[in-house]
């Protein structure tokens, strides 16, 4: 696979794919279980069908997650960033410290993938986490303080 910006996105919406396409399965093996006629209730202490109907609710609330995520993927744009641009989501970024540098994607999901690209190893980081909320807004060259690394600042963003 190439080392374009969008094909590292589709890389993430493919990976959320087959996440999705697992869960659906699980869901609705989960709903069959819990609507079986051998879950219903054979005694006042048997929870075994409503503990079923739960998880059922359960998976089909994360399936509608993961198909939001996956549209909000496919909405983000493949071109660098102008050089005005802020980190915003599908920027990649690099980060330096004074040891070494640290290469992220903003996306709205599939944090903590790593995507390989350019010669660097770019970890999918989301506004949510940690890094993601201290680097969203920055501009190259603005110093930032992440976790695990300190004091470091934004050394490049395309």
């Amino acid at each position: 696979m190439g080392d374009s910006k969008s094909d590292l996105i589709k890389q993430v919406i493919d990976a959320l794919s087959l996440d999705l396409a697992v869960l659906r399965k699980a869901a609705l093996e989960t709903h069959t279980s819990s609507t079986d006629s051998q879950s219903k209730q054979e005694g006042k202490y048997d929870t075994q069908g409503i503990e079923s109907a739960y998880l059922a609710g359960a998976q089909a609330e994360k399936v509608i997650d993961l198909e939001e995520h996956i549209s909000k993927l496919q909405q983000i744009s493949g071109d660098d960033l102008a050089d005005d641009t802020p980190v915003c989501q599908g920027a990649m970024i690099v980060v330096s410290t004074d040891k070494d540098d640290h290469s992220y994607m903003m996306l709205p999901a599939g944090g903590g993938m790593s995507l390989p690209s350019q010669g660097l190893d770019f970890i999918v980081v989301t506004p949510d986490s940690p890094i993601g909320a201290a680097l969203l807004g920055k501009h190259v060259g603005d110093t930032i303080e992440l976790p695990k690394h300190g004091k470091s600042f934004v050394s490049d963003l395309w």
